[in-house]
């Protein structure tokens, strides 16, 4: 099979799946729209990372293995051709700084989903808190109450607050050890507005939660909207990046189709296209990242 003719394959499935993908687009659209399934954002690097490491190592040394190219003449004992080994060194090093620059970026997105995480979170302690405080004028007991069924990071953070306000009887040593530890705009909010609780009236300070509590619903919307807009693309590179990584991988495991990137013309083809491809998954993704910072 010619390597070219894999990828003009390759290119036909790719067409192929943007058919499909604008076709169904508004389709999956309305299904996001309609009711939105809550995530559970994960706050570390998930497994897929690490095989993406191993994935990347294993088609590294698919490239940078030698293949015996000596031509055997017919007649002739093969051992007494001399070994011709050729290697793709080019391709495997791009693959090797490729991937582990992927690797490392996805520790960043893992913090973006950590605050995605806190800010969800926090939404809920301050519509707990609200429902617990009207009935429950004081703050740190309606704290603890409404911390009940709040998980951690938040939860932990709230109830090691609550614990220090108990065991000290300073409120400030409470907040300012709570600020240390969940660094979010909506929390630094919320503990403004229960350290301006001694001072001013019930009916004040609930005012203040209906005013966050709106604050966070529209930032929410934002988030489910944004996400609704961007689910095609991402979809869409996610795909991409799926059928790409599978032509590296046979190209580099098939020798017939690696002779091609073993010439100096071949590997100087294969870093342009690939380069290309990696440049554009990149600024789609970077788009998407910038996105999601932007409306937590």
């Amino acid at each position: 099979m010619n390597p070219l003719l894999f990828l003009i394959v390759g290119g036909g499935l790719l067409i192929a799946f943007f058919v499909y993908d604008t076709m169904s687009h508004k389709m999956r659209g309305r299904r996001k729209k309609v009711g939105a399934v809550k995530k559970k954002v994960k706050t570390q690097i998930d497994w897929k990372v690490y095989a993406l490491g191993a994935y990347t190592l294993l088609v590294a040394y698919l490239y940078i293995r030698g293949i015996n190219r000596a031509i055997v003449p017919e007649g002739v004992d093969p051992s007494e051709v001399p070994a011709e080994i050729k290697r793709a060194w080019a391709p495997a090093l791009f693959i090797l700084t490729i991937g582990f620059w992927y690797t490392w970026r996805q520790t960043k997105a893992a913090k973006v989903g950590q605050r995605l995480l806190i800010t969800g979170q926090v939404a809920e302690l301050v519509s707990a808190f609200k429902s617990v405080f009207r009935i429950r004028p004081t703050v740190f007991n309606a704290l603890e109450e409404s911390n009940k069924k709040i998980p951690a990071p938040v939860g932990t953070a709230i109830a090691h607050a609550v614990t220090t306000f108990y065991v000290t009887a300073l409120p400030a040593r409470a907040w300012s050890e709570l600020r240390e530890r969940i660094q979010d705009p909506y929390m630094e909010q919320f503990v403004y507005i229960l350290q301006r609780g001694e001072d001013s009236k019930h009916e004040d300070i609930m005012v203040a939660l209906d005013g966050l509590l709106k604050r966070l619903r529209r930032a929410r919307e934002l988030r489910d909207k944004s996400e609704v807009n961007m689910t095609v693309v991402t979809g869409q590179t996610r795909i991409i990046q799926l059928i790409a990584l599978s032509m590296v991988a046979v190209i580099g495991f098939v020798p017939m189709l690696r002779k091609l990137y073993e010439l100096v013309p071949g590997q100087f083809m294969f870093l342009i296209v690939a380069g290309i491809a990696v440049g554009t998954s990149y600024v789609i993704e970077r788009k998407a990242v910038t996105l999601k910072e932007k409306v937590l």
